[in-house]
């Protein structure tokens, strides 16, 4: 549900032409800036400061919230950053669209407060008629960040084979989250998505709108799903890109996301077969795989001084089929862990490489994510293997349930359905090759939502927006601006990879 750390340091995508880069995109993903200093804001009202780097067109402030919602006369308060871009057309203007670009563990405030990045993510139609409203989420940096150790221990198995390693891991999983409360105090344990939707309508409150438009990437569905279900009179407009099945237990959404990784290699291979560059063209994938893995469990695959792990190698791989735009450095990474033992580019790739980010992401998605019990790991390890062989059951949502196992604190969310009146009629935008958020959690979202748009464009990559297919990203526009469900609801693979495998 992340944009891979190593795209943010590549060095293919630079600014031209006044419009941001991904790389300066993905950067900004992986370390938000923060924000000038600020006094703490009335309840209720947003304290203004400069955006930094000053912007005329922009206003950035932040708006005071309780760190308990449930209790806000006894609880602690925090911050949270907002920046506002207005609409560049007053006359047509719609409204006001918030939108959170997924993680969790990045904030939004520097791509509505920052011109290049805004003109990079929105189209120019929704600048023109939406002021455009980034939020910094509670325990990200920009507001109140989450503080935790480090999450990655090499030493402990993420894929349990035994009682002894299930213990090991639900050990340090423990130890993380009690960190993360020692170093942060009570917002740790208040960071999941009906909180932050509490703290978005704060906001909304705050800049004086009735209601308001939202755009959620991933993890962002997370948190739209769980503002419309409490505040669906103040919804508008609801764009779902990459969306989460938030109805499914945690078994159901490992076992589809090992298969949405093992067809997402699938059409790396291909794709490497049909391009000349490719450094691994003319070679069987997942035999350089499997040997990759064999010299890392001899201790033969080194980076950053130490022998990598076959897991951690697996992951990494995980991590940069998320987008066609890794495929030379993934390529290369395989070949240099494989050929030369040198995992330096692979790893490169993964999210575990922005240490404090990955630490953020697990302290807040453990909080939404519903649990496997410790002692089903074994069995779930094995049945994600054999849905995702390639890869021996590693994807995101492995990462995630094995990462948050065990923890004392149960998890807020409940799986179920949308619970939401027939005036919220989203539209959804689903990828047939997403390998983070499978197309088939799109179709059981929309069966869900009889007022509900599902988009299906063909194509890799997770996620439509910013960069994968831009007729996806045309509809949203219609409809968020029209209220127009598009009359065509597929789309065809965009040029940039229409000649690519299918």
């Amino acid at each position: 549900m992340r944009i891979p750390h190593a795209i943010a340091r590549s060095s293919a995508f630079r600014v031209r032409g006044g419009r941001a880069s991904f790389a300066a995109l993905a950067a900004l993903l992986c370390l938000p800036a923060l924000p000038a200093a600020a006094a703490p804001s009335p309840a209720g009202a947003v304290s203004w400061v400069p955006c930094d780097p000053p912007d005329e067109s922009a206003r950035c402030g932040t708006v005071t919230v309780p760190v308990a919602w449930d209790h806000p006369a006894a609880s602690r308060s925090t911050q949270v950053r907002i920046a506002v871009r207005p609409a560049r057309d007053r006359a047509h203007r719609v409204g006001v669209l918030m939108f959170n670009p997924g993680g969790p563990g990045a904030g939004a405030a520097d791509l509505a407060a920052r011109k290049d990045w805004a003109e990079f993510w929105f189209p120019p139609a929704l600048l023109d008629r939406f002021d455009i409203v980034g939020v910094d989420p509670r325990g990200v940096p920009g507001s109140t960040p989450v503080s935790c150790a480090d999450p990655v221990n090499p030493e402990v198995p993420r894929f349990p084979r035994t009682r002894a390693e299930v213990r090991g891991l639900v050990a340090a999983n423990s130890a993380f989250a009690a960190s993360c409360l020692q170093r942060t105090g009570p917002l740790a344990a208040h960071l999941d998505t009906d909180t932050v939707a509490r703290d978005l309508d704060a906001v909304r409150a705050a800049l004086g709108e009735p209601a308001i438009s939202f755009l959620g990437v991933s993890y962002g569905t997370m948190l739209a799903q769980a503002y419309a279900e409490r505040y669906p009179s103040r919804v508008r407009a609801l764009v779902l890109d990459g969306v989460v099945d938030r109805a499914l237990p945690a078994d159901r959404l490992v076992l589809d996301g090992a298969a949405a990784v093992q067809d997402g290699l699938a059409r790396f291979a291909a794709r490497c077969a049909a391009t000349e560059a490719c450094v691994l063209r003319g070679k069987d994938v997942t035999a350089e795989l499997g040997r990759m893995y064999a010299r890392a469990e001899r201790g033969e695959v080194r980076a950053g001084g130490r022998a990598v792990t076959a897991e951690e190698l697996r992951l990494a791989v995980n991590d940069g089929l998320n987008t066609p735009l890794a495929d030379a450095g993934l390529a290369a990474g395989i070949r240099d862990a494989t050929d030369k033992g040198d995992a330096t580019a692979l790893t490169s790739l993964s999210r575990y490489q922005g240490r404090d980010e990955y630490a953020r992401y697990r302290a807040i998605i453990c909080q939404d994510v519903p649990r496997a019990r410790p002692e089903a790991l074994i069995g779930l390890a094995g049945a994600a293997a054999r849905r995702g062989p390639s890869l021996r059951g590693a994807s995101e949502m492995w990462d995630i349930v094995s990462g948050c196992a065990g923890l004392p604190r149960p998890a807020r969310w409940t799986p179920h359905s949308w619970q939401v009146p027939s005036t919220v009629t989203p539209l959804i935008l689903s990828g047939a090759h997403d390998v983070a958020t499978p197309r088939r959690w799109a179709e059981s979202v929309h069966r869900r939502l009889p007022g509900s748009t599902l988009v299906r464009w063909n194509g890799d990559g997770h996620g439509a927006w910013p960069m994968h297919n831009a007729c996806a990203m045309r509809a949203a526009v219609t409809y968020l601006t029209d209220l127009t469900p598009p009359a065509a609801t597929t789309c065809p693979a965009d040029p940039a990879q229409a000649g690519r495998a299918s």
